[in-house]
């Protein structure tokens, strides 16, 4: 993360509003009649100002690394679409078909798109599936499905299935406590169990059943849903919302993850009509208008950073 972003990130506890394209304001774009638009609206993610590969996909840089990051590149091409959607550009359209095309040149015959970039604080120095970007990934090929009506957009996102049924260990992104199941975007072990990317995660599934009435993502999608209702008290804080739980210190989420949160579960609310997502929206929005609130965080955040997976030896 760059300098300017982590003040950005520290100006947010004592209420200044960032206005950073990784902290674009979370809301609802989620239609019951209309799958072809996303879950939360993207449209702000269509103004990366680059860099960009000769092909027009969008490049990563961090700690000195520029590549391809796949969540990355998936957030933005929700986002050109969402602007596709909103005003009718063929431009944005074109821009979603080159990011999903990059999708289908980049997944492995396992289904899976690997993240290239490390992640130290999750122990995760080498390539890996994350369960988030196979969520979204799945989200817009069956976008660009909806789209085009080509079979193959279909078909790779049905493939984009196959790490949920694949144990952490063994390379997928299934984690297992109790016979409960967690789709990890971090697959480090010990777990982490991030929050807002299981949601994102179950999207994807969610996805599958609508477009395809897929009787595989169907399963998954309940499994996790059963999860979700389950664990969600345990991500409370009773002032704030955590950003995952698992071993070691708590990990309180930033202000724009709370934000998240807070629209990931009215999404939720939307989807299920559970009430715990209602309890928990309302809940949540309460602690985050609370003047105090994000601030008492912060020392815990700071002690968890401090504490965090050691360097690789």
């Amino acid at each position: 993360m760059r300098y300017w972003e982590k003040l950005d990130n520290l100006l947010e506890y004592f209420g200044f509003r960032s206005k950073n394209y990784y902290h674009t304001e979370p809301r609802i774009s989620y239609d019951p009649d209309n799958p072809m638009a996303y879950y939360l609206d993207q449209s702000q993610r269509a103004n990366y100002p680059g860099p960009f590969d000769s092909n027009g996909i969008p490049l990563y840089v961090s700690k000195g690394k520029t590549g391809y990051l796949p969540v990355f590149i998936c957030t933005w091409a929700l986002g050109q679409l969402e602007t596709f959607r909103q005003k009718a550009t063929e431009e944005n359209r074109t821009k979603f078909m080159k990011a999903v095309d990059w999708l289908v040149s980049q997944q492995n015959d396992d289904g899976v798109w690997l993240t290239d970039f490390q992640m130290d604080k999750f122990g995760l120095y080498e390539p890996f599936p994350c369960a988030m970007v196979q969520g979204l990934a799945i989200s817009c090929l069956t976008r660009a499905f909806l789209m085009t009506n080509k079979s193959v957009f279909l078909d790779r996102a049905v493939q984009a299935m196959a790490p949920y049924c694949v144990d952490v260990p063994d390379g997928g992104v299934a984690s297992y406590d109790e016979g409960q199941v967690f789709y990890e975007e971090f697959p480090s072990i010990p777990y982490h169990h991030v929050l807002n990317g299981f949601i994102f995660a179950m999207w994807g599934l969610y996805d599958l059943v609508r477009v395809n009435d897929n009787r595989e993502a169907k399963r998954l999608y309940d499994e996790g849903l059963k999860t979700l209702i389950e664990w969600l008290p345990h991500f409370d804080l009773g002032h704030w919302s955590l950003y995952h739980i698992g071993d070691g210190p708590k990990n309180p989420a930033t202000v724009p993850y709370h934000r998240l949160h807070i629209i990931q579960l009215k999404v939720m609310y939307a989807l299920t009509g559970h009430e715990i997502f209602k309890q928990s929206y309302l809940r949540w929005s309460e602690y985050l208008h609370g003047r105090f609130n994000a601030l008492r965080t912060l020392p815990a955040k700071l002690w968890w950073i401090l504490a965090r997976a050691p360097a690789r030896q």
